[in-house]
């Protein structure tokens, strides 16, 4: 027989017996409310959502009873049973949603300030590093004691190194110091490097040359080799090429 000689509350309390489910069944598979499926076994549609509610009733239905609900809408709309909210009826996800730009402009907002961000800091991560070595000021250096504190300043560098080891940077200021023990008669070299992460890297080549003491006339005479003029700064910087 064909369905549509049925009127739809008929024709859904067949399908759900034929189907061996409950009306508590199909609501917990389709997420129709038990009342409202209860009003369409009993033909109460005065009670029902208005029709694009309705409609999409149908469609979870038809998932589950297997009948086909589009041919089952045009039926229900020739007998007026599904309550009618305005003159464009539709689906809700056509009714109600609605774009706003709001979303976009502040997606928009939120990319301007990375770029910007991005502009300020390309200078600051990619540029060189400044480098200056402040004592000593000769190169090479001669000096008559078994130790010398190299100092100096560096600025917008990462990391900093004397002869491959690191070296603490006084940040609040600047600067920078190491104390190192020298040797032997030949030079004592060393090698301080500044290096930016993803910038490039500067290097400052200092030798210093140890003369032991062979008396009190030359250790005065190497003291006095020693002493620099405090704050005299050196500018030696060796960009790597």
């Amino acid at each position: 027989m064909d369905d549509f000689q049925l009127n739809f509350e008929t024709f859904f309390r067949e399908r759900v017996k034929e189907k061996g489910l409950t009306l508590k069944k199909i609501a917990d598979m389709t997420g129709i409310s038990l009342v409202h499926l209860e009003s369409m076994a009993r033909g109460d549609f005065e009670h029902m959502p208005s029709a694009p509610y309705f409609r999409g009733y149908l469609l979870r239905l038809s998932r589950v009873l297997d009948f086909n609900a589009d041919e089952w809408w045009e039926e229900i709309k020739k007998e007026g049973i599904a309550r009618v909210s305005g003159p464009l009826d539709a689906l809700p996800r056509n009714r109600f949603v609605r774009k706003s730009p709001a979303k976009f402009i502040i997606l928009g907002i939120i990319g301007v300030a990375i770029v910007a961000y991005a502009v300020f800091q390309v200078p600051r991560m990619f540029g060189r590093p400044e480098l200056k070595l402040t004592f000593p000021a000769q190169n090479p250096y001669v000096t008559s004691s078994s130790t010398i504190t190299l100092a100096g300043t560096v600025k917008g560098a990462d990391a900093l190194y004397l002869n491959g080891e690191p070296v603490t940077i006084n940040v609040s200021e600047g600067s920078w110091q190491k104390t190192v023990l020298l040797g032997g008669d030949a030079p004592n070299t060393y090698q301080i490097t500044a290096k930016k992460f993803l910038g490039g890297q500067v290097d400052i080549t200092e030798q210093v040359i140890y003369q032991a003491p062979a008396g009190a006339s030359s250790t005065a005479s190497s003291t006095a080799t020693s002493s620099v003029p405090e704050g005299h700064a050196g500018s030696e910087t060796v960009p790597i090429p």
